[in-house]
């Protein structure tokens, strides 16, 4: 395993909390706190699992709308941390996705993905509660901390187990020493035994196995079939934006 933790420069991080603090507050508004509920309200989000390897997710703009895809077959705690990751492109990244269409290279917009990425931990752990939470349901040095503890912290925030570990050592609650340490647990081949303290700790493993989850909006086939009836798309175009959801214009009846 590459003995590796990337740790965001602190002032990187500070700018970015504040966005993730004010975005969270919008939304708290309007009574939404769930990332699926809130990328619901502004986007079509799409859950299928896929099965290409590395491929998370991805957003993309169509016709004046942002298209959300989430792939199911990773973790739900994973899928979370994507699904935040794309709301913040939604959120700042407006322009460059009306222009794009998608983020296609990442080297260009490298800064921006890191930026995302933080906003993703950021939103999800935010650094007043994780101390909290911490101090309330483990308070043990940051040289002590075990797998079972980063378990109750991961569940309480409905995060994955290696985002929450990393976010314990950037808010200095867990030692980079322990990090590799604890990381090891989450590997493939332990995940039984992962799986094991989870439920010795209370918790089901829904947060660290695929939900594989079919979710499609309504909506989103009710305007791809509107914009082909009105002449905006071609048959053609329909078929290649059903074709990512496992659709064929045939099983709408085209």
């Amino acid at each position: 395993m590459k003995k590796n933790i990337n740790i965001p420069d602190e002032l990187f991080r500070l700018k970015i909390k504040e966005l993730a603090e004010e975005t969270r507050i919008k939304f708290a508004k309007k009574g939404l706190s769930d990332i699926f509920d809130i990328l619901s309200e502004i986007a079509f989000l799409i859950r299928k699992p896929l099965d290409v390897e590395g491929l998370s997710g991805f957003i993309t703009y169509y016709e004046d709308r942002f298209v959300v895809y989430l792939n199911s077959s990773f973790s739900l705690g994973h899928e979370r941390y994507t699904g935040a990751h794309e709301l913040y492109h939604i959120m700042y990244n407006k322009d460059i996705l009306k222009k794009e269409k998608v983020f296609i290279d990442e080297n260009k917009y490298e800064e921006e993905e890191m930026k995302a990425d933080v906003f993703a931990a950021e939103f999800l752990m935010p650094e007043d509660y994780v101390k909290e939470i911490f101090l309330k349901t483990v308070n043990v040095d940051k040289d002590n901390v075990e797998p079972r503890h980063v378990i109750r912290m991961h569940n309480y925030f409905k995060v994955s187990y290696k985002a929450m570990l990393k976010r314990l050592v950037q808010l200095n609650l867990c030692s980079q020493k322990r990090y590799f340490q604890l990381l090891d647990i989450s590997t493939l081949e332990r995940k039984d035994e992962l799986q094991s303290i989870t439920m010795e700790e209370g918790f089901n493993i829904d947060l660290i196995i695929p939900s594989n989850e079919n979710y499609i909006p309504r909506e989103y086939l009710i305007y791809v079939k509107a914009n082909y009836e009105n002449g905006k798309i071609s048959y053609n175009e329909m078929e290649e934006i059903l074709m990512f959801i496992g659709l064929t214009p045939e099983k709408l009846g085209y």
